[in-house]
């Protein structure tokens, strides 16, 4: 996983709203394989699992937990081994909560996107 945009300083005075991107190779576990053979793609869930750690290797606040999926669509298939490109948009929805507005990319095009909501320590 490589991460661009954001280093440990810049975490902890993060502004109203800030970028990151995080690029992936996907795989495809065997077991997950066997339904389609001869044409293998990531699942929705997974794709949903590479926002989700992305979002969390981002995280614009120290103490952000994932609170919840507000949307998700899925727009293209994922095939393994390919790079996915996860970009994130980071807003300050309320004190001590984030929303993390997510988008995978492949070389085809627009994956999947997503809106996160993550909650600090106080809001659990």
């Amino acid at each position: 996983m490589n991460v661009k945009g954001q280093d440990a300083d810049h975490r902890e005075r993060a502004p109203a709203a800030m970028t990151a991107e995080v690029t992936h190779t996907t795989s495809l576990e065997t077991l997950l394989a066997a339904p389609c053979p001869d044409f293998p793609v990531l699942p929705g869930v997974c794709v949903l699992e590479y926002l989700r750690a992305s979002a969390e290797a981002t995280q614009p606040a120290p103490g952000l937990r994932w609170h919840a999926v507000d949307r998700v669509r899925f727009l293209g298939a994922v095939f393994p081994g390919e790079e996915l490109t996860v970009r994130l948009t980071w807003q300050r929805s309320d004190e001590g909560q984030w929303t993390g507005l997510a988008t995978a990319s492949t070389v085809r095009g627009t994956a999947a996107s997503a809106r996160l909501r993550y909650v600090g320590e106080a809001d659990r």
